[in-house]
């Protein structure tokens, strides 16, 4: 264990070389003794020791309790005032700084030690105890942060599940109050807006069941073997359905197979490639993009950030440091706003632009927690009235060809 360091502050060199010797042979280090207030700020800025010895009387413009006052401030070093004058007005001023201690000259040596020793003592304590108010006052906030969360959720899935819910009831009441007069069609035409809604709500209910796992722990990642070419070729195929005026594209790629969370990966590629579907009104082409990135990135770089925070067009990429599987999704939609770009991956967020295109601003949310739970990272560029490219890294593991088969 080493020495505690301590600082002397005296001006008189004579006492002050007795004062060290005393602390040396207690078993203390000093680490400088100094003369003056302005000196004594100095070297605990620079030494940062455990203990100041302060002299309340000191030779220039700065007394020991200015000092003590200026070091306080500064930096948290308990003080020991030592001096020959105990009057009430000097004891009053040197209450003001909080010191550790007050020795009155002259002193035995055992005297020093306790007046150390319980000042240390105390600083210790004193810090624990700030130390433990700092993480209950954190712990507070973060329970009150996720009770926001949790009524903010809430209240956002019951306003989210009262259309589709309105539209299953007012379809209802139809079918009950025409049952005898409306046309077949007309039935049906009802019983279809029925069916819609319930997908709707089905739909909503999933993803926050999604979400709600991911957040509690209790999804976990599994990754198998995936012919990524076929998978991503048959997710395509399913999209385009229904999608005539948008180009689903799988850029060709040398990339083939890896191992992944098929389920995650699915979640992932389809969230995105629906969202640049859906804020695309105008159609155009979707692309998807697979490349393998080497550790370091080699003579490339993807663009991507390690967390929403960063996500601000050209600033605060990193450099990927492990072999990566790169999926690249790029739309010719309206593009996302860059003020609003670093919370695209809230729950239930959606962007002012998109006030007239339907969506519950939930489908980013969950393409974040599928690329978290497979140690991954996301990032967007994006331009107003251009388009959107969603970057996503994940862990590559390459697919043997026995592990293939």
């Amino acid at each position: 264990m080493s020495p505690i360091k301590i600082l002397v502050v005296e001006d008189e060199v004579i006492v002050a070389a007795d004062i060290a010797g005393r602390l040396k042979k207690l078993g203390y280090a000093v680490i400088a003794t100094v003369v003056s207030g302005e000196e004594a700020i100095k070297k605990v800025t620079e030494e940062r020791p455990d203990l100041v010895l302060m002299d309340i009387v000191l030779k220039g413009e700065m007394d020991g309790v200015t000092a003590a006052e200026k070091i306080r401030a500064k930096v948290d070093v308990p003080t020991i005032f030592l001096t020959a004058y105990a009057d009430d007005k000097t004891l009053q001023r040197a209450k003001i700084t909080d010191p550790f201690g007050y020795i009155i000259k002259p002193f035995q040596q055992n005297d020093l030690r306790v007046a150390i020793e319980i000042a240390l003592h105390r600083h210790s304590i004193e810090a624990k105890m700030r130390e433990s108010l700092k993480v209950s006052e954190a712990t507070r906030e973060s329970l009150a942060e996720k009770s926001h969360r949790q009524n903010q959720y809430i209240s956002m899935a019951a306003h989210e599940l009262r259309n589709p819910l309105n539209a299953i009831l007012i379809s209802a009441e139809l079918l009950k109050i025409d049952r005898t007069r409306s046309s077949d069609e007309s039935q049906v035409k009802t019983l279809r807006l029925v069916h819609s809604a319930t997908q709707k709500m089905n739909q909503l209910i999933d993803d926050m069941l999604f979400v709600g796992r991911a957040e509690s722990g209790k999804l976990k990642c599994n990754p198998f073997p995936i012919n990524l070419v076929e998978f991503c070729q048959e997710l395509l195929a399913q999209l385009q359905l229904g999608n005539e005026a948008h180009k689903l594209t799988l850029i060709p790629s040398d990339v083939t197979s890896a191992i992944l969370d098929q389920q995650l990966l699915y979640c992932i590629i389809s969230n995105l490639i629906v969202n640049a579907i859906k804020y695309s009104p105008n159609g155009g082409e979707v692309s998807l993009e697979l490349e393998y990135l080497q550790a370091g990135g080699g003579d490339k770089e993807a663009i991507f950030c390690l967390s929403p925070e960063c996500l601000i067009p050209n600033s605060n990429f990193t450099k990927i440091n492990s072999p990566s599987l790169i999926i690249r999704i790029r739309d010719e939609g309206i593009g996302i706003p860059e003020t609003e770009v670093g919370k695209i991956f809230e729950m239930f967020y959606r962007c002012k632009n998109t006030e007239r295109i339907k969506g519950n601003g939930l489908g980013l949310t969950i393409v974040k927690k599928a690329v978290d739970l497979q140690g991954g990272a996301i990032g967007c560029e994006s331009k107003i009235g251009i388009g959107t490219t969603f970057t996503v890294a994940l862990p590559y593991i390459a697919l043997s060809s026995k592990s293939h088969r």
